[in-house]
C-alpha cells in the first residue's frame, strides 16, 4: 500500500508541476512538429535546429490540447496543462512496468522498486512536461520486459509485443538503437531450462518481431512518405549523404521523417556542445557527467540505498543468475557506456532517464534479500521520510531538484546547470517574483553586471550559452540569493563595478583605431554623465556598421544604452571586424577606455519581415570624465549626384535607329 501511495504521489506531483511550471525550451518544438505533421503531413526538420529529433510520440499531447480547445478551453495555462497531461499517464504506466519487472523477482522487490522510482524527483520532473523522455523510458523498460517474456515463453504474441514496444521506443527517440546490442546478447545472459529454441522457430519469431516493429514505426508516422528514394530526401549527415550519393534511387521501406530523424541527429551530434559541469566547460562532453548528476540529483538516503542494493545484487549468487536481472544489467551497462563515452550531447540528465527504472529494479532486488529485521524497516522508513522531505522543498519545480548534499542552493550552478536545474520553466514567473519583492529597478539579465541589484538566469551565470560572458562574475562574486533556484541575484556596489570595469572591460588605445577615427572627423565634446543620441529609422543593410570614435584624456567610461530595438555593440578591432555583444532593448554595455583614441562600433541587421517599420533608438553615454565623440557609418551611403553635376548625355533622348 505504501508503494501504491508513493506512486500516486509521484503522478500527482507531476500533474501539479505541469499546472505550475511555464513552458520549457523544447516543449514548443515537440508540439509544433507533431501538430504540423498531424494536420498537414509536413515533416521537415531544417527550418529550426531543435526540430531535428522531434517525433510523433507527442501526437497524444497534441490531441489532448485539441480536445481541450474543442471543449471550449481558451486559457493558455489550462491548454498547457492538457498538453502535458499525457506525460503523467506515461509515468503511471512506467511505474506499473517497474512493479511488473520487480515482481518477476518477488513481491517485495516489486514494491521496493516502484517505491524507489516514485521517490526519484527526476521521473516526476520530466513527466510534468510535454517531451519524449518519459515515454522513451517507459518504452525502454517495456521492450526489455517483452524480450524477457519472449525468451522465457516463446510465442507469436510475445514476439509481436516485443516488436511493438521496440517500435515505440524507436519512435520516441533515435537513441533507442542502444537497446539493440542489449537485446542481441539475450541468449548469452539467459538460458532456457528446457533447452534451446529450434532455429527455424526462432527465425520466425524474429521475423514477426521485426514486422511488428516496422508496423509500429510506420503507423506512428501515419504511413506517410513511405519508401521515398534516398536521393529525394533533405539529408545533412555524412553517412546518409554518402548512401544517397551511392544509391540515390534506393527506396527504404520506412517513413521518410523517420530516416531524417536519424540523419539530423547524426549531423548535429559530432559538433562541439557547451557541456558545463563542476564549473568547467567540456565541448565534447566528459565521461563522468551523468555519474555526477546521479550523485547530485538523487535524494541522499535514496542514493545510498540504491548503491547498497546494487552492490548486494551483484554479490548475491541467485540474483546474478536471474535472467531478467542479467538482461536489465546488460542494457543498463550499454546505456551508461554509450551515453558517458560516445555521446556528446551531454546537456541534461534527461538523456539517461530511461536508465533510472532499470537501476531501481536491480537495486530493489538486492535490498529485498535482507532478512526481516526492525533495523532494516527503520532504515527504509528513514529513506522514505527524508526523500519525501527533499522532494517537498521542490514542490511544483522538480526540474530544479538537487539533493541535500548540495549546499547552499544558490551555489548549485557551480556543480551543474542547463536542464538539470533551469530549462526555462520559471521564465514566466520572474516578473511576479520581482514585483512581490518590490524590485522594480532590478537589472534582469544585463549584458554584464551593472551597479545595483542584478537578477540573472542561472544558465547565463554558469556559462551554458556563452561561457565567457559572466566569467568574471563566477570567479569573483557569490550570489546573494536565488529565486526559484533558477534565478540568481547579486547586489553590485560602486566599488565592485569599478573593479569589474578595470578587470574585464578595460580597453587600451589600438593603433588600428586611427584608420577609422582620423583627427579630421567632426568631434563633439560630451561631458561626464551626458549622452549622445543615436537613432536609425530606416531598414539597414545586412551587417550595416556605425563607428563611434572616442577620444579621452584620462580613464573614462563610455557605454551604449538601447531604448528601442536591439543592436550588436562592441569594439572595432580589425578591418570589417566588430567584436560585439548583443544589447537588447532596455540594456546597456560599458567599456573603460584608457587615454587615447578608441573605435567603438554598432552593427545592425534588417528585419526578416521586411514590411515592418525599423526602429533603433539609443544613446552613447559617458561617465567619469568628458570625452570627444564622433559617429559615422563605416561605409557611407551612396547619394545621387546633384542635377547640375549630371551629364547632359545621360538625360538626352535615345537616338533614332539608323542614325
Amino acid at each position: 500500500m505504501l508503494a501504491l501511495a508513493l506512486a500516486s504521489g509521484a503522478v500527482g506531483h507531476a500533474l501539479w508541476s505541469a499546472a505550475r511550471e511555464g513552458w520549457t525550451y523544447d516543449e514548443a518544438f515537440h508540439l509544433t512538429w507533431s501538430e504540423r505533421f498531424l494536420d498537414t503531413g509536413v515533416s521537415e526538420r531544417t527550418s529550426q535546429e531543435r526540430l531535428n529529433s522531434k517525433t510523433p510520440i507527442m501526437v497524444p499531447a497534441v490531441l489532448a490540447r485539441k480536445a481541450a480547445r474543442a471543449a471550449g478551453m481558451t486559457d493558455a495555462g489550462a491548454l498547457r496543462f492538457f498538453a502535458r497531461a499525457p506525460s503523467a499517464l506515461w509515468l503511471a504506466l512506467l511505474l506499473l512496468l517497474v512493479y511488473a519487472a520487480g515482481r518477476e523477482i518477488g513481491p517485495l522487490s516489486g514494491a521496493l522498486a516502484v517505491a524507489a522510482a516514485a521517490l526519484d524527483p527526476n521521473l516526476a520532473a520530466h513527466a510534468s512536461l510535454a517531451t519524449s523522455d518519459v515515454p522513451f523510458a517507459c518504452a525502454t523498460l517495456a521492450t526489455i520486459l517483452a524480450a524477457h517474456r519472449l525468451w522465457e515463453r516463446p510465442s507469436p504474441a510475445h514476439a509481436a509485443l516485443l516488436g511493438v514496444t521496440l517500435g515505440i521506443a524507436l519512435v520516441a527517440k533515435v537513441t533507442a538503437f542502444v537497446l539493440l546490442p542489449g537485446l542481441a546478447i539475450l541468449p548469452l545472459v539467459a538460458r532456457h531450462e528446457t533447452g534451446a529454441v529450434p532455429l527455424r522457430r526462432l527465425a520466425l519469431f524474429l521475423a514477426g518481431t521485426l514486422l511488428c516493429a516496422w508496423a509500429a514505426i510506420s503507423g506512428a508516422y501515419l504511413l506517410r512518405e513511405m519508401g521515398r528514394p534516398l536521393g529525394s530526401l533533405a539529408l545533412r549527415s555524412a553517412p546518409f549523404l554518402r548512401a544517397a550519393s551511392a544509391l540515390p534511387n534506393l527506396r527504404v521501406p520506412l517513413p521518410a521523417p523517420f530516416l531524417t530523424m536519424f540523419d539530423a541527429t547524426l549531423a548535429t551530434d559530432r559538433r562541439d556542445w557547451n557541456v558545463v559541469a563542476l564549473g568547467r566547460r567540456y565541448p565534447s562532453g566528459v565521461w563522468w557527467y551523468f555519474a555526477v548528476l546521479w550523485a547530485l540529483k538523487t535524494p541522499v538516503l535514496l542514493l545510498a540505498a540504491q548503491v547498497w542494493g546494487l552492490a548486494r545484487a551483484a554479490r548475491h549468487p541467485e540474483l546474478r543468475r536471474h535472467p531478467l536481472l542479467r538482461l536489465l544489467a546488460a542494457n543498463l551497462a550499454f546505456i551508461l557506456v554509450y551515453f558517458s563515452v560516445l555521446f556528446r550531447v551531454q546537456v541534461g540528465y534527461r538523456y539517461v532517464l530511461m536508465a533510472l527504472p532499470l537501476a531501481y529494479v536491480i537495486a530493489a532486488a538486492g535490498v529485498a534479500t535482507l532478512p526481516p529485521r526492525r533495523l532494516w524497516t527503520a532504515m527504509a522508513g528513514a529513506v522514505v521520510v527524508t526523500a519525501l522531505a527533499e522532494n517537498a522543498t521542490y514542490l511544483g519545480n522538480p526540474l530544479s531538484f538537487t539533493n541535500a548534499a548540495v549546499q547552499p542552493k544558490r551555489l548549485a550552478y557551480r556543480l551543474l546547470a542547463d536542464s538539470n536545474i533551469d530549462w526555462g520553466q520559471n521564465r514566466e514567473r520572474i516578473d511576479d517574483w520581482l514585483a512581490a519583492r518590490e524590485w522594480g529597478a532590478a537589472r534582469v539579465d544585463p549584458v554584464h553586471i551593472l551597479p545595483g541589484r542584478n537578477v540573472i538566469d542561472l544558465n547565463l551565470v554558469a556559462g551554458v550559452g556563452d561561457f565567457e560572458q559572466y566569467r568574471w562574475l563566477r570567479e569573483h562574486l557569490r550570489p546573494d540569493g536565488h529565486l526559484g533556484h533558477t534565478w540568481l541575484w547579486y547586489w553590485i556596489d560602486d566599488d565592485t563595478f569599478n573593479r569589474f570595469l578595470y578587470d574585464a572591460r578595460r580597453r587600451v588605445p589600438d593603433p588600428f583605431a586611427g584608420t577609422v577615427c582620423p583627427a579630421t572627423l567632426d568631434y563633439t565634446r560630451q561631458s561626464s554623465d551626458g549622452e549622445t543620441a543615436f537613432s536609425l529609422l530606416r531598414m539597414p543593410r545586412p551587417g550595416e556598421t556605425w563607428i563611434t570614435c572616442a577620444e579621452v584624456r584620462r580613464d573614462t567610461d563610455v557605454g551604449f544604452r538601447v531604448s528601442k530595438g536591439s543592436a550588436d555593440v562592441g569594439v572595432f578591432v580589425a578591418p570589417g571586424v566588430c567584436r560585439a555583444e548583443t544589447v537588447p532593448e532596455g540594456q546597456e554595455a560599458w567599456w573603460r577606455l584608457e587615454p587615447g583614441t578608441h573605435a567603438l562600433c554598432l552593427v545592425v541587421q534588417p528585419y526578416k519581415r521586411t514590411w515592418l517599420p525599423y526602429q533603433l533608438e539609443g544613446s552613447w553615454r559617458v561617465h567619469g570624465r568628458s570625452a570627444r565623440l564622433a559617429i559615422h557609418p563605416l561605409i557611407p551611403e551612396s547619394t545621387p549626384p546633384p542635377p547640375e553635376a549630371t551629364s547632359r548625355r545621360s538625360s538626352s533622348p535615345p537616338r533614332p535607329p539608323g542614325d
